[in-house]
């Protein structure tokens, strides 16, 4: 790939030589390389023909990029002067075809840019690289499509009238979403005219005409012409940016009339809904692609979904026509149709698939990304009001941008002296990106500090969805693709406000910064650093900043992508670039939890570039403190030893003075702290105050207190502007109105809230607090973030980053800061941390930032503070040959100057180093030695082991002797020998020397080598082995602490290491080969006030000239010190993350504090231990005052690991706790524990149990120590929960569903039980295969627990499997947190308030429903009357509200059932049938990988023993019912299914039912449905089982195939178990009435009585008593009559049983929350298909005891059955039939009518005979027609019968309304027949007919009784059907009916019938017998001809009828004249025939 151009020559050039003519020559300058020509020598018109060629190597060129031309005349001496220059774009080069040359004559500039008469010709072509489109890729032209937006092809079809229209530019599909398959839009003019144009050069027909068209529209007419069945799939996935505040979103979708609906999200204008609904359809493809979709959004805080908030409509077409007939992931518009011009309501995302026959459903999954292309994917309803619209992003310039590229082209230009070096490594270019499309700016080459000066556009629909503005600097890369720099995001929200007082988006002129991975350079970056670098991770560096402006134009679209920026718009924002001087301060006090200890650490403050001592191209400022060793802190983790001075660090910095945005952001960030504390504290009210009495006042003051806090907030006036100091953008004030305006509404909103009601008062709060969250965004922050940073070295470790605002100064305390000059402790963040759980370490830090003026106030607010300044310099030597122990400053591996800086980095010389002004030095240089190197090896710890390696040497197999160096260290140096070695002060040995033999040694601990040093150790003597060592050790600890632990330092103060870059100590080593020292002069100021800021002088060695800035080491110290001893309480942790395979951990905690770390004591095996223990830390010195302490302490890190025996311990979680400070002369008062969050990262998981406290010692005397247990403290009695003895009853009723483990199954579990340390075990299960349930489930322990709910400790479950050869693993764990739930009264408590004594052995809470078994000797049952009219399905309907369908069924007085919309257990009423006994999910695995592999079944009773009690108090849980297995029967009544899926080709199914339960399965198969999706099965399954081996019983629904295998649609799982154990009784459904006969007969095998005595025993209630006048019953003091329930008017079935009974089952109902008889819907799942449903399942299930004996009568569901029926109707006569043709004759009206019937849905179409000729109307038949019908009576409804296909094996069933149709027709013999008129009659809702045909009128047609009105002839009653008549129970009806038709839209009467109409049944008319017409038998009766008139005849067949009735009839006279004048021609003929031939005879004489 390359890039030519050809000089071909210039003309006219000017003449710059005052002798001769000008020496041309010319430079081309493309992507950072020049080339220029040779120079032709003394000519004006110079020809060159010269070919300049550039390899490009991989990377296409941008269409943007711009070759720069110069034109210069040669000068030998001196500068080359300029000709001319020119500029060329490659946009028309890049898509020119490949290699074509492009010509062009250029008008030369000169250097003003002014026009000049010389030209230049040039020839350019472009060779792109193979297989490449051209194009270049993404270019400018690319992004100039996705900035335009919408093309005026969409603009001219914004206002079309109907239809969808999709928001996608020409060209774009689903499959060419991304960036860089945008299409390029040239300036062609077909584009301007919303024609696309095609890859090969032609014009995509879709899109001509400006209106886009589907592109599988043209296909629809492949769509079969018959009913297809169609299944649409629509999943509602999220809506965004609804129109209002607090609203409740619930969407709706409706698709010819069927709704369906999401559940509502609380308070949310972005609510996630990921609903999938399903609508089945069978019609006309053409009809199903005209029906429509309708989306609703609702507000439901009211009425639920009243309030409409938008909607959006389109047709079932507009999806089909799209690829896979679906839309994927697309956003509707959502409008209000209501209003005069729509407009954009919200968004809202959706999937929507239309399915036909043999269609493959696409992935409907919903996807949640903010990167998709926006306004490509964008949908709206015509009519919506979308404006075209335009973000015009000005960007001024860019600073501060870090190297990118490496350097080596640069630095090889350098050393072959080709040009000049680069120093600025960055080629940038900035990209805005909006609503998925980009536009960029051009590239400035090698230019850190570029000036872009230019206007970017970007189109897109207004108003827009997208949020976000992304901008992002990048770099081009001449090879690969171009990096990205930074990143930085622009919310919407933040800079437009919607409304009457909103704004458009506007922003600045203002610096935006950009954040992304370390500034530093680096070859190859992670994919962490890209992340940071693109903006999707949190950047850990600043890395530049860009000068912007936006505003927002609405109305059009950008003509271009970018425009060029002209000087005066350019200068215009200078004063915006105006910097005042800002001071960034910053006190260290402490640093530790360091996990890093080999090097140096130190830790950098920077803001933006300054303050970052790797950048050495701004001003050097104090920023770093200075490198120290880390310490070990005795338990874990190191410190930086920063004794006595703390580390003082200040930052110079000059940005904008944006002052008065950061004041008002911390001014409401202010607001926002005062309402998070005042919510806090109200919630924990609300939790714990039980709802007592005593403590609603304190709730009231509580809501008092935090609303008038908010209100007196948003009383206080915002910061104001100094128009002096400020420059204000129009951003700032519409920013300032509205945060006024919110804050003032939020004031009048809370004065109105209802104070009574505490829950309402929390949603405000947190309303108000959601809107001030918004109003705290500042978009133009000029100053970028603040960076502390954790180095060593150059190499960047750890980093916390501060947001500017928050450490801003300010004189108002509310505008300040919240963390401005306040100690606060920062974690440190790790970059490459990806699981995001390690911390770098923990800084104290207080952080301040003003302006320099103002740096006198951070002084007065620290007067206890005094600077101290110090010149620091360090001498560096080198060992000159190593071992000779020469020290020099020169050689070889003196890599450092002698006098340098602690990096090595500076020369500083002390002779050379000279202050600054206001600073002078005071003394002499003098050596001050790292505090740090004085640390000993032992240093923090409690344990040490010494260590000391004895050596020896011999000759190859010889003997061992001692080697010269015997004693040596690891490193071979010498050492003393052990005997030698002695023990340090405070410390004592705790064994005598041993060799190590946990090493790879002998027995003797010897291990060998060839040669020491050299090759590795082996545990094996050789012969060739010359060499031996051993280790020893010996153990010491500590016994006594002494102050200091260091080494004594030899008076010169050097530090020695083995290299620079490592770790320095204090004695000199064999093997250090560098050493240096440090130097270090005090500076003080010269005159009293605020010192400017201090800097070093390094002059060179002239001395006359400064070479370079370095700054002095600064210190403060604090007047105040004090000590304080920590106490951290450690008591428990609940439900922590499992940190081992069998899902326990082995967790300790680990305390760090300041500068020390301590441990507590492993627990092993447990998710909750309960350490109980203090940890002590001593000596804790604090600087500053008390106060400040108090508010402002150290925070301290807890962090919980899972020990393991092998391998580093595992991170289980981690909290930061702010201790409490105690003064012991104020008083003692000991913390409350509470409870901590563990967290992992973003993820939190468990919890801790623990206080802190800060004791002052100062010489008080701090409160006794807590008690001890061995060696360890425990959590003091004032501390720690009051405790109780408490018992803790377990019943452990069994496991279920238990995975194998490690490849085995489960088959022998016990259970653990653990609770507060006490542990208790069940026993072990026999076979889980014969029975999983426990044979003794009953367990008690007592346990120490506390007395408060909120300390109760969780309960741990551990599963063990017992298996062969004494294996006991671990197999499952869980955890039961709210163990409080279980808390119950101790039944001798509940018998003294009762007042008496119960010996209950079930109550309550362990309610159980005992199946008993039938009492065989006796019935129970009374004989009743059978109503044969009524069974189960009228029960059924009416339930359903269709009444219709169930005859009289609610008028005789018989109950209803209740149809559940779910699953019985999902009823809330029920909570799931674990009112007895609960489920406890089981898991295995540790952390994010724990997996559920089991439940155990059981509940638990908590209650406390009181120690008064003498004996031992009765067990809740006693008596309950053995574990053993219970044989059962289920009945499974499978009512219907609906919506099931379709599983043939077809679109239908055959669907049968399989239930199983165990082994045992019973099947319908045999009687499958066929052809359909919504069948009717009606079919009872009886399938026996035990309990709880077969607890799960399975109901499938199955497609039956005939060839291949059958296929499952879908199943459903019921738990037998759950509906038997439970108080609900749940095995049988209880009927609203006592039937003893008949359809509802009584089923269960207990009486009512039965039941509700044993009820009332169960739940303690007394009674019942029963009373016999009247008849009522007492129960639990509450007497029921049965009046009450059966008022004396009532209407009671004929069934009923006995009152007394009837009476009971009434009580039940009313008394006891009982599962009353039902029909529950239960969804199908698909194992295939998780999450999806396959349709629903309506059923019951009834359990019965097994017994020998017969179970009661199952009830009759079998589906009703059709009648054969005979339908005859004998037409007699039609009369004023329209009269629809004109005789060609005679000229008359007149019609062949016949009448032609069927019935709806059938195509028995049958018609009568003609009347021919019919002139008056009147038409005469005498015609029977006989239809064939199946009939259900009872549903009125018709059975249709018919084949899908003509291959089909079945008939499909179709009910539908029997609907007969007769119509009027015209005959024609040749043409078609016309049609006259027709009439449609409901034969179960017939309106009477009339007597007489005058009597025939507009009251039989019931839509002609209104204004005529009406768009169909059916003749129906429509609501009034007092007036009908049922043909199916009148049998036979005689009168007149009308026919209609509609002319114009209104009905009309035409022609009116005489007939008679019989129906009979089948048997009736074998009876009866009629002949269809008048065929025999003509009886029944008998049709005589009709009796038609002479001229009723076909003319074709009766030539003479047709004369005399028609010709002679109306043309007699003329018919006579006709014939006398043939006769009279004929005469006439003759005659002149004759004549002739008599003249020649009268002539001649013959005679």
């Amino acid at each position: 790939m390359s890039l030519e151009i050809k000089v071909v020559s210039a003309s006219s050039l000017q003449n710059l030589e005052t002798l001769g003519k000008s020496d041309p020559y010319v430079t081309i300058n493309f992507q950072g390389e020049k080339k220029k020509t040779e120079v032709q020598d003394g000519t004006l018109d110079p020809v060159w023909e010269e070919t300049l060629k550039w390899e490009l190597g991989t990377k296409p060129p941008r269409a943007d990029e711009c070759i720069d031309i110069t034109v210069k005349d040669y000068e030998r001496i001196g500068k080359n002067r300029l000709l001319g220059k020119a500029t060329i774009a490659l946009r028309n080069v890049v898509h020119a075809a490949p290699g074509t040359p492009l010509d062009y004559d250029l008008g030369l500039l000169d250097a003003n840019d002014s026009p000049t008469v010389g030209t230049l010709k040039l020839t350019i072509s472009y060779t792109p690289p193979a297989g490449a489109s051209t194009g270049g890729g993404r270019s400018i032209g690319a992004l100039a499509a996705r900035s335009a937006g919408v093309t005026s092809e969409l603009a001219d079809g914004m206002n079309h009238s109907a239809g969808v229209k999709d928001v996608r530019s020409p060209g774009f599909s689903e499959q060419s979403e991304t960036k860089d398959s945008m299409p390029h839009q040239a300036s062609d003019p077909s584009e301007a005219k919303g024609i696309s144009a095609t890859p090969d050069g032609g014009v995509d027909a879709a899109t001509v005409g400006g209106m886009p068209q589907m592109p599988q529209q043209r296909n629809r007419d492949k769509l079969s012409s018959a009913k297809t069945k169609f299944q649409i799939r629509v999943r509602v996935v999220e809506g965004r940016q609804l129109m209002g505040c607090n609203i409740n979103p619930v969407c709706q979708v409706s698709m010819n009339g069927n709704a369906r609906q999401t559940k509502a999200h609380k308070g949310t204008t972005t609510p996630w809904f990921d609903q999938i609904f399903f609508f089945q359809v069978e019609k006309l493809p053409a009809e199903v692609m005209e029906d429509y979709l309708e989306f609703k959004v609702c507000n439901s805080s009211g009425i639920r979904a009243s309030t409409l908030i938008g909607s959006f409509k389109c047709e079932v077409g507009m999806v089909y026509d799209q690829a896979e007939h679906a839309i994927l992931n697309r956003w509707l518009v959502l409008a209000n149709p209501e209003e005069p011009t729509p407009t954009v309501q919200g968004y809202l995302k959706v999937c929507v698939a239309v399915l036909g026959p043999g269609d493959v459903c696409p992935d409907i999954t919903a996807r949640q990304s903010d990167q998709d292309d926006v306004e490509a994917n964008l949908l709206w309803s015509a009519g919506v009001h979308l404006q075209p619209a335009t973000f015009i992003l000005t960007v001024y310039c860019a600073q501060n941008l870090p190297r990118m590229d490496a350097g080596t082209m640069q630095t090889l230009k350098e050393v072959l002296g080709i040009g000049k070096a680069s120093k600025e490594l960055v080629d940038p270019y900035l990209m805005a990106g909006y609503a998925g499309r980009e536009v960029q700016t051009k590239i400035l080459y090698t230019n850190e500090n570029p000036e872009f000066r230019q206007n970017l556009h970007m189109g897109f629909l207004f108003p827009s969805m997208c949020n976000v503005i992304k901008i992002t600097l990048k770099d081009w890369d001449r090879v690969g693709d171009d990096d990205t720099i930074g990143t930085a995001l622009i919310p919407i929200s933040a800079i437009s406000a919607p409304g009457e007082n909103g704004y458009l988006p506007t922003f600045g002129p203002s610096w935006v910064s950009v954040y992304g991975a370390r500034r530093e350079w680096e070859l190859l970056d992670s994919n962490d650093a890209e992340k940071m670098n693109e903006g999707s991770e949190e950047g850990c560096a600043y890395r530049g900043r860009a000068l912007l402006a936006l505003h927002t134009q609405v109305g059009s679209y950008p003509p271009s992508p970018t425009t060029a920026l002209d000087n005066e718009e350019f200068n215009r924002i200078m004063r915006y670039r105006g910097t005042r001087k800002f001071i960034l301060k910053c006190q260290i006090s402490g640093a530790w939890h360091l996990e890093d200890a080999g090097k140096p650490l130190e830790v950098e403050v920077s803001i933006g570039n300054f303050g970052n001592k790797l950048e050495n191209t701004m001003m050097p400022s104090p920023s770093s403190t200075h490198p120290s060793n880390p310490v070990f802190d005795g338990c874990k983790y190191y410190f930086l030893p920063w004794s006595g001075a703390e580390p003082f660090v200040t930052v110079h910095c000059d940005y904008e003075d944006v002052t008065h945005r950061l004041h008002c952001v911390n001014h409401i960030t202010a607001i926002i702290m005062t309402v998070k504390k005042n919510l806090h504290s109200l919630k924990s009210l609300l939790r714990g105050r039980r709802y007592k009495q005593e403590e609603d006042k304190e709730v009231e003051d509580c809501i008092q207190t935090a609303l008038s806090n908010l209100v007196s907030a948003c009383n206080m006036a915002l910061p104001e502007v100094d128009p002096v100091r400020h420059t204000e953008t129009s951003l700032d004030r519409h920013l300032r109105d509205r945060r006024r305006l919110e804050l003032d509404q939020m004031k009048t909103t809370v004065l109105k809230v209802d104070t009574s009601d505490p829950q309402q008062v929390v949603v405000e709060l947190e309303s108000a607090l959601d809107t001030l969250e918004v109003l705290a965004q500042e978009p133009q922050s000029s100053i970028p973030d603040v960076f502390l940073w954790m180095m060593s070295g150059t190499k960047r470790l750890a980093y916390v980053r501060i947001p500017a605002h928050s450490v801003l100064f300010a004189h108002e305390p509310t505008s300040q800061g919240t963390l401005a000059g306040k100690f606060h402790t920062y974690t440190l963040r790790k970059p490459e941390d990806e699981t995001k759980w390690g911390v770098g370490g923990v800084l104290r830090a207080s952080v301040w930032l003003g302006r320099e003026e103002e740096g006198r106030d951070w002084w007065q607010a620290h007067q206890d503070l005094q600077l101290t300044v110090y010149a620091e310099s360090y001498e560096n030597q080198v060992i000159s040959v190593p071992g000779s122990g020469k020290w020099v400053d020169s050689g070889v591996l003196m890599t450092r100057p002698k006098f340098s800086d602690a990096d090595g980095r500076l020369s500083l010389p002390l002779e050379s180093i000279t202050f600054s002004d206001g600073w002078t030095f005071q003394g002499d240089w003098f050596i001050d030695p790292d505090p740090s190197v004085r640390f000993t090896a032992d240093a923090g710890r409690n344990l040490f082991t010494e260590e000391v390696f004895e050596q020896q040497m011999r000759v190859p197999g010889g003997t061992w002797i001692p080697a010269p160096n015997t004693w040596a260290d690891a490193r071979g140096h010498p050492a003393c020998a052990r005997n030698d070695i002695n023990l340090p002060e405070g410390w004592a040995w705790r064994d005598a020397w041993t060799y190590d033999l946990q090493r790879a040694v002998d027995g003797e601990g010897w291990e060998y080598t060839v040669e020491s040093g050299l090759l590795g150790w082996s545990p094996q003597e050789k012969l060739y082995h010359v060499s031996r060592r051993r280790r020893w050790i010996r153990e010491r600890h500590l016994v006594q602490k002494v102050e200091k632990h260091q080494e004594t330092l030899p008076v010169d103060g050097w530090e020695y290491a083995p290299l620079f870059r490592l770790q320095f100590h204090a004695l000199e080593r064999k093997m250090d080969v560098v050493r240096r020292r440090r130097w270090r002069r005090r500076l003080v100021p010269t005159q009293p006030g605020l010192p400017p800021t201090p800097r070093l002088s390094i002059k060179t060695e002239k001395g006359d000239e400064i070479s370079q800035l370095t700054c002095p080491r600064m210190y403060v110290i604090s007047a105040e010190r004090h000590m304080y001893q920590l106490r951290a309480h450690i008591y428990q942790a609940r439900d922590l993350p499992a940190g081992d395979k069998t899902g326990l951990s082995d967790p300790y905690a680990v305390v760090s504090f300041c500068n020390g770390t301590q441990q507590t004591d492993r627990q092993n095996a447990t998710l909750c231990p309960t350490w109980d223990q203090t940890l002590i830390f001593d000596d804790v010195e604090l600087t500053g005052p008390v106060a400040t302490t108090r508010s402002q302490a150290p925070d301290i890190v807890i962090e919980v690991f899972d020990w393991d025996a092998r391998g580093a311990p595992e991170f289980l979680g981690r909290v930061f706790c702010s201790p409490s400070v105690v003064e012991a002369s104020l008083g003692y008062q000991p913390h409350a524990l509470q409870w901590y969050p563990l967290a992992r990262g973003d993820v939190t998981q468990g919890e801790l149990l623990a206080s802190f406290e800060l004791l002052l010692k100062d010489g008080e005397e701090l409160p006794m120590l807590p008690p001890t247990r061995g060696d360890l403290f425990m959590v003091p009695f004032g501390v720690r929960p009051l405790l109780q003895r408490t018992r803790v009853e377990v019943l452990c009723w069994g496991v279920r569903n238990m995975a194998t483990y490690e490849l085995q199954s489960v088959t022998r579990p016990s259970i653990e039980f653990e609770c507060g340390g006490e542990r208790v075990i069940s026993p072990i299960m026999a076979n889980i295969r014969l029975n999983p349930n426990f044979d003794e489930p009953h367990l008690v322990f007592d346990v120490e627990l506390p007395k408060e709910e909120l300390y109760m400790p969780p309960l741990t479950l551990r599963v063990v499997d017992h298996r062969s050869f004494g294996s006991k693993p671990v197999v499952a764990t869980a955890v039961v947190n709210e163990l409080h739930k279980y808390s119950v009264e101790p039944r001798a408590a509940r018998r003294k308030r009762k007042g008496k004594k119960t010996t209950l052995a079930l109550r309550e809470s362990t309610l159980m429903t005992v199946l008993m078994k039938q009492d065989s000797t006796a019935s129970k049952h009374k004989p009743g009357t059978v109503d044969t009219e009524i069974d189960w399905w009228a029960k059924y309907y009416v339930s359903c509200g269709q009444s219709e369908r169930a005859g009289a069924y609610f008028s005789k007085g018989y109950e209803k059932l209740e149809v559940l919309a779910g699953a019985l257990e999902d009823e809330s009423r029920f909570s799931g049938f674990k009112d007895l006994v609960d489920i406890v999910p089981l898991f295995r695995g540790h952390g994010s990988h724990a997996q559920e592999v089991g439940e155990f079944k059981g509940t638990f009773r908590v209650y406390p023993l009181s120690p008064d009690d003498s004996e031992e108090p009765p067990l809740i849980l006693d008596g309950f019912p053995s574990p053993s297995p219970q044989e059962v029967v289920a009945r499974v009544y499978v009512v219907l299914g609906q919506d099931l899926a379709p599983k043939d080709a077809g679109g239908s199914s055959d669907p049968y039912i399989v239930v199983k339960l165990g082994k045992m399965m019973k099947t319908s198969k045999d009687n499958y449905r066929p052809n359909t999706l919504n069948p009717l099965f009606g079919e009872v399954f009886e399938v026996a089982g035990t309990l709880p081996l077969h607890k799960d019983l399975l109901v499938q629904v199955w497609d039956r195939d005939l060839i291949t295998s059958d296929d499952l649609i879908g199943e459903t799982t019921i738990d037998l178990e759950n509906r038997y154990l439970t108080r609900h009784r749940a095995t049988i459904g209880l009927p609203r009435q006592y039937h003893v006969s008949g359809g509802n007969k009584w089923r269960d095998i207990e009486l009512p009585t039965e039941i509700l005595k044993k009820a009332a025993h169960l739940r303690n209630l007394e009674g019942p008593v029963w009373q016999s006048q009247p008849l009522s019953l007492t129960l639990s003091g509450v007497q029921y009559s049965l009046t009450d329930f059966e008022p004396p008017d009532s209407v009671l079935p004929p069934t009923v049983g006995d009152s007394k009974e009837r009476l009971a089952l009434y009580v039940l109902h009313k008394a006891m929350p009982l599962v009353p008889e039902h029909v529950e819907t239960r969804v199908l799942m698909h194992p295939a298909h998780p999450g999806l449903p396959q349709g629903q399942l309506k059923l019951w299930v009834d359990i019965y005891p097994f017994t020998k004996d017969p179970l009661p009568t199952a009830v009759d569901i079998t589906p009703r059955q059709a009648h054969k029926y005979v339908l005859r109707i004998v037409v007699y006569n039609v009369f004023e039939a329209p009269l629809q043709e004109t005789s060609f004759v005679g000229g008359e009206k007149m019609s062949d009518v016949y009448v032609k019937g069927w019935l709806q849905g059938t195509t028995n179409v049958q018609k009568t005979d003609i009347h021919y000729r019919c002139m008056d109307g009147d038409g005469n038949f005498n015609w029977r027609l006989v239809y064939d019908l199946k009939m259900m009576e009872a549903e009125q409804v018709m059975v249709v019968e018919h084949k899908e296909h003509p291959w089909s094996l079945h008939t499909t069933e179709q009910r539908r309304p029997p609907q007969l149709t007769l119509q009027l027709w015209d005959n024609d013999l040749i043409l078609r027949d016309d049609y006259l008129s027709e009439m449609t009659l409901d034969l179960c809702r017939l309106p009477k007919p009339a007597k007489s045909v005058g009597g025939v009128g507009p009251s039989q047609v019931p839509q002609m009784m209104g204004d005529g009105d009406a768009n169909s002839v059916a003749i129906t009653m429509l609501d009034d059907h007092t007036n009908s008549i049922n043909l199916f129970e009148a049998k036979r009806i005689y009168g007149f009916y009308p026919f209609t038709r509609i002319v114009e839209g209104r009905t009309e009467i035409a022609g009116k019938i005489e007939m008679e109409m019989e129906v009979l049944t089948e048997e009736e008319s074998k009876l009866r017998p009629a002949g269809q017409g008048r065929d025999e038998p003509n009886m029944n009766p008998k049709l005589a001809e009709p009796d038609r008139p002479a001229t009723s005849f076909l003319w074709i067949s009766s030539p003479w009828k047709s004369f005399k009735h028609i010709l002679w009839k109306n043309y007699k006279w003329y018919c006579i004249t006709l014939v006398l004048l043939l006769l009279l021609l004929l005469f006439l003929l003759l005659f002149l025939y004759s004549l002739p031939g008599a003249t020649i005879d009268y002539l001649i004489g013959v005679d």
